[in-house]
């Protein structure tokens, strides 16, 4: 059985790293000897730059700049971790990839060139997701989750109206690539309910 690349994506506070731990030991237990990473992150390189973006007190940079670290990160993630696993016929779950790049850093369709242009550098050569979750629920309920739940992070902390520009871009992302794409509704949903979906889902395109 070929390996496989799932991402799992979302606003901050919808569940999507409880549901990629979820994930993953079911692939354990079916004995499919996956990974587990997250982006930024994983790597030295990425440890470090996830220090650096998620700074609460880092001053404001361009998106752009933004971006290109996120992407670097992610290259070194790609050749140090992801690739080797898919290679050896272990399945990688990736809390966060590109389309976490395009929900983020894009303020408009020139930013979305802008990121899809930089992905076919970095990316698509090397390993290319067979599918991404989104986890779903209103930016409210998002904000409220995080406010909640401790100090939130540079990007947490931008506010209301940022997070409904996220939410936005990932319905963008997802409309433009609804073949890899499942979105899944997380405002009032139990985290079993949520599991049962998502495993269905992988399930149903181990063979694709």
């Amino acid at each position: 059985m070929t390996a496989k690349f799932w991402v799992f994506e979302g606003m901050d506070g919808t569940g999507k790293s409880t549901q990629a731990g979820l994930l993953f030991d079911k692939l354990v237990s079916e004995g499919r000897n996956p990974i587990h990473v997250r982006e930024p992150g994983t790597t030295t390189l990425g440890e470090s730059l996830r220090n650096m973006l998620l700074d609460a007190n880092r001053e404001n940079w361009h998106q752009r700049s933004e971006a290109l670290l996120f992407f670097a990160a992610r290259n070194e993630l790609l050749r140090q971790q992801i690739a080797p696993a898919l290679a050896a016929g272990s399945d990688v779950i990736c809390d966060r990839f590109t389309p976490s790049t395009f929900a983020y850093q894009a303020k408009d369709d020139s930013d979305f060139d802008f990121v899809a242009g930089i992905h076919r550098l970095v990316v698509e050569d090397i390993a290319q997701p067979d599918g991404v979750i989104i986890f779903d629920c209103k930016p409210e309920t998002s904000y409220q989750r995080v406010s909640e739940g401790g100090a939130p992070d540079g990007f947490e902390n931008r506010g209301i109206d940022f997070q409904r520009k996220v939410r936005s871009n990932y319905q963008q992302f997802y409309a433009r690539f609804p073949e890899i794409t499942l979105v899944v509704d997380c405002e009032q949903r139990s985290i079993e309910d949520i599991h049962q979906q998502v495993g269905g889902w992988v399930e149903s395109r181990r063979d694709d």
